[in-house]
């Protein structure tokens, strides 16, 4: 006869801030626990405060004697549960939450729970997350193996606001061992000036990036205008920009649907608020991008990541995930995109300066070279906390 099952006996929500640093400077972390004291961590890109009481509100009524169905929160609809049962959890709290949730925040919340199950269920085994997820695609006669190593693209942010500022940054990417990198879009940078700026610095990406590594352009939804962005987009063909991410405002699919049918660079979006694969199902159908960029960090997990990249497959579209974010997220969507096969890169934070909370909140803190980084292989998603930097940082949620 079986024993008992695990339990989940808490969840619980770790607010981080370093004030001294303008970019990433913030972090959310779940920590999930168990009776069996095998815990889990998972990591959300969204208020803490906010956070917070999704997962703690109780059920609230219509009567005192009608409960509302799909209005509980999330910690009322897992505790006590069997931490190994993802897929069964990941439902109930989509369902327990559908009155006020299915999206947004509540997808988000939902989101750092999910990792930290992955977590837990990857240490109850003693296996890192790419193994239980090997041969879970959903996708007929793919059976390839786990992947080992996965590709990550460096997001350069702050990019730059002249060419020889852009040059000098992603000449640092290459040296740091990166086959890949994405200029953004900031004040007075690409995207805000004119076009003849757009091309100077997408030029100055290119030349210190050279001719074997991948550049991607994050427009960041800064044109409203589709024939600024058609003039800019035209020309990215010549330095064979991989693709342009977010030229147009979320809500805006029609524009997204001309400017891909109108250039031959592939367009990208979902990083902005999509987070159900409704969300993404529009984008592809209607939006007609070329790539998806769920995040792992709201898009529900790695269970909802893997569905939208699996709606993707179908389209033959590439699911790039967005990752923003903590190192958490990072070795969340590398053991995805381990099993994934229209996942060929993962997103990695190059914030200039960097902050403490993606150099050194979780070990080890891994690195590329020669263009790849080790999928983890420890049980789970082969990290953990670094608790002096929780202790250093935490504070009330806000």
């Amino acid at each position: 006869m079986a024993g008992p099952k695990m339990k989940i006996t808490e969840v619980e929500v770790i607010p981080l801030l370093v004030p001294e640093v303008k970019l990433i400077r913030s972090a959310c972390i779940i920590r999930v626990q168990t009776d069996e004291g095998i815990e889990g961590i998972g990591e959300v890109d969204a208020p803490s405060l906010v956070v917070q009481a999704i997962i703690r509100t109780k059920e609230f009524q219509r009567s005192a004697s009608e409960p509302l169905g799909g209005a509980s929160g999330l910690e009322t609809s897992i505790i006590g549960e069997d931490p190994l049962q993802i897929e069964r959890l990941w439902q109930k709290m989509y369902r327990d939450t559908f009155i006020y949730g299915r999206g947004g925040a509540v997808m988000a919340a939902m989101t750092g729970i999910d990792i930290a199950l992955w977590d837990i269920a990857g240490k109850a085994q003693g296996k890192p997350i790419c193994q239980l997820l090997g041969g879970t695609f959903d996708v007929v006669g793919w059976d390839k193996e786990v992947k080992s190593k996965v590709k990550p693209y460096a997001t350069v942010y702050l990019s730059g606001k002249t060419p020889e500022d852009v040059e000098k940054n992603f000449r640092d990417v290459v040296s740091k061992g990166f086959a890949a990198a994405k200029l953004e879009s900031e004040i007075d940078g690409f995207g805000l000036k004119d076009v003849a700026t757009d091309i100077n610095l997408v030029k100055a990406a290119r030349k210190a990036l050279g001719d074997n590594r991948d550049l991607i352009v994050d427009a960041q939804y800064c044109w409203t205008n589709f024939n600024r962005a058609l003039a800019t987009a035209r020309k990215l063909a010549q330095y064979n920009v991989f693709f342009l991410e977010a030229p147009f405002p979320p809500d805006c699919l029609g524009a997204y649907a001309r400017l891909s049918q109108a250039v031959d660079t592939p367009i990208s979006g979902g990083d902005g608020g999509d987070t159900t694969r409704q969300d993404f199902l529009d984008l592809m159908e209607r939006g007609k991008v070329g790539v998806v960029q769920p995040s792992i960090v709201r898009a529900g997990g790695i269970t909802g990541v893997k569905r939208i990249a699996e709606l993707a497959f179908q389209r033959g579209i590439l699911c790039i995930p967005h990752c923003w974010a903590r190192k958490i997220g990072v070795a969340a969507e590398a053991h995805l995109a381990a099993v994934v096969p229209n996942m060929p890169y993962i997103e990695y934070p190059f914030p200039i300066p960097s902050s403490p909370l993606v150099s050194e909140l979780v070990e080890p803190s891994f690195l590329p070279k020669n263009g790849l980084i080790d999928v983890p292989k420890s049980p789970g998603l082969g990290i953990k906390l670094n608790e002096k930097i929780v202790e250093k940082y935490r504070v009330d949620a806000f």
